[in-house]
């Protein structure tokens, strides 16, 4: 959903280019810049995928879980907690 607004200025020619590419792919002047933003600024480079996925990978990363009998209890007192809450 869409809910802030960014006001930029462009070249006049440079607006009207983007006023014929976006009636060409059948979408607002806002829709190409947005997805150029994203393309450009708010989506990973394989090369940043890559790392990432290394980390979660990596022995360094291995997450230790309470024992079963650990979680069972802790479940059971907020369960007992909420009911004597209600």
């Amino acid at each position: 959903m869409l809910s802030k607004r960014v006001e930029i200025l462009l070249d006049p020619a440079e607006l009207e280019v983007l006023r014929r590419q976006a009636k060409k792919a059948k979408k607002s002047v806002g829709a190409l810049i947005r997805e150029a933003v994203k393309e450009k600024y708010l989506t990973p480079t394989p090369k940043e995928r890559k790392e990432a996925l290394k980390r979660l990978l990596s022995p360094q990363r291995a997450i230790s879980f309470p024992s079963w009998r650990k979680i069972k209890k802790d479940l059971e007192d907020s369960m007992r907690r909420r009911v004597e809450t209600d």
